[in-house]
C-alpha cells in the first residue's frame, strides 16, 4: 500500500476537554463530514483547521525521542502564533502504526503548508467549514 492509500484509510482522532473533566475523543475520517469538528471550529469562531504531525519526516520511521522533540517544536510554533490546538493521533485501522498529531484551529492554509514543509510531512488533513476533511499532499 502506498502513502496515499495509507493516509486515506487511516483513523484519526482528537482529544477535546469536556465539562466533566474527562477528555472526549472525536474520531474522523478523510472525505467524511464530521459535525463535531465543525462545532469545534464554530466554537472558536474559525472556518479552517489542520491536523498535523511533526513525527516521522517523509514517512520514514525515526527514533521516538526524536519524534517527541519534533512534536514539542511543533507545539511551540503553534503557541507562538497563538491558535487553539488539541492533541490527537492518526494511525492505521489495525493499530500497528500511530502518530501523535495536533489539530490546529483557525490556521491559514499558507501557515499550514509552511509547517508541513518545515517538518517534512507527506500530507496534512485540511478542514474547511462546510466541507469534509481532505488530505493536502506535499510529495
Amino acid at each position: 500500500m502506498n502513502f496515499q492509500e495509507i493516509y486515506q484509510k487511516a483513523h484519526y482522532s482528537v482529544l477535546v476537554p469536556s465539562v466533566s473533566g474527562q477528555d472526549i475523543e472525536l474520531g474522523f475520517r478523510i472525505d467524511e463530514s464530521n459535525q463535531q469538528i465543525e462545532e469545534l471550529m464554530t466554537k472558536h469562531e474559525r472556518s479552517s483547521a489542520c491536523f498535523i504531525t511533526a513525527s516521522n519526516p517523509n514517512g520514514q520511521r525515526i527514533d521516538e525521542q526524536e519524534n517527541e522533540s519534533r512534536m514539542k517544536e511543533l507545539e511551540t510554533l503553534i503557541l507562538e502564533i497563538q491558535l487553539p490546538y488539541y492533541f490527537g493521533q492518526g494511525g492505521d485501522s489495525k493499530g500497528a502504526w500511530k502518530e501523535k498529531s495536533l489539530l490546529v484551529v483557525g490556521i491559514e492554509l499558507g501557515e499550514a503548508d509552511q509547517l508541513a514543509r518545515h517538518f517534512e510531512q507527506n500530507a496534512i488533513v485540511w478542514f474547511q467549514r462546510g466541507s469534509a476533511p481532505s488530505l493536502r499532499w506535499y510529495i
